[in-house]
């Protein structure tokens, strides 16, 4: 799927970034404190503490790779807890979300995807969990509420956003409605040059009011 696709490569993206840039990131978060006694022992702190949450993420990764449920609970409700203000910890329950998904923990994985919602400091990987929360929401037939969740500024996510809200709606037998939002996603979606193959067919299966 299209928007998927988009998704994934935003989060490897926001990954790759603050693993090139947390010193930076850390270093001008604290710049005011440049008068301060201890600035410097901060700053270091900081640092590690964000390379810690690093290789504790590749920790889940590869308990996720080896399927290993209960240890990858136990590694993100610490990941949660103690690096709250790291894109990491947003990471991690995504992550953990996903596996619980794959598990049919439906609810489980709608509070991960709420979590990141509430708590992470990126506004993109706050975006992709409302998506995947809405999608999620809706495969179990809770459209409604779904809808509702979308209901938010959509930045840079706007075709994203759309698509889903259209398969809402169909799902819905808003039909109108749905055509619509297809048509609005496959405009934006050529506005930033994007692939909508899978967005066009769905569009078409639809006809004309």
């Amino acid at each position: 799927m299209d928007t998927y696709e988009t998704e994934e490569q935003q989060v490897e993206a926001i990954k790759k970034w603050w693993a090139d840039n947390y010193k930076m990131v850390i270093v001008l978060s604290i710049i005011g404190l440049g008068s301060i006694v201890g600035v410097q022992k901060y700053k270091e702190q900081k640092i590690v503490t964000a390379q810690t949450a690093s290789l504790e993420y590749d920790h889940i990764v590869n308990s996720i790779a080896e399927n290993k449920d209960a240890v990858i609970s136990q590694q993100v409700d610490t990941m949660l807890k103690k690096y709250e203000n790291f894109p990491y910890a947003a990471l991690s329950a995504m992550l953990e979300a996903k596996q619980m998904i794959s598990n049919n923990k439906f609810s489980e994985a709608e509070e991960k995807y709420q979590w990141v919602i509430k708590h992470s400091q990126a506004t993109n990987l706050q975006h992709i969990a409302r998506i995947r929360l809405a999608t999620l929401m809706s495969s179990q037939g809770k459209n409604e509420a779904a809808l509702k969740v979308l209901n938010t500024k959509e930045g840079q996510f706007k075709a994203s956003y759309l698509e889903v809200k259209g398969d809402i709606l169909v799902a819905l037998k808003r039909l109108d409605d749905a055509r619509s939002a297809y048509d609005q996603a496959l405009d934006a979606y050529a506005a930033i040059g994007a692939n909508a193959q899978i967005l066009r067919v769905k569009r078409n299966d639809l006809g004309n009011s």
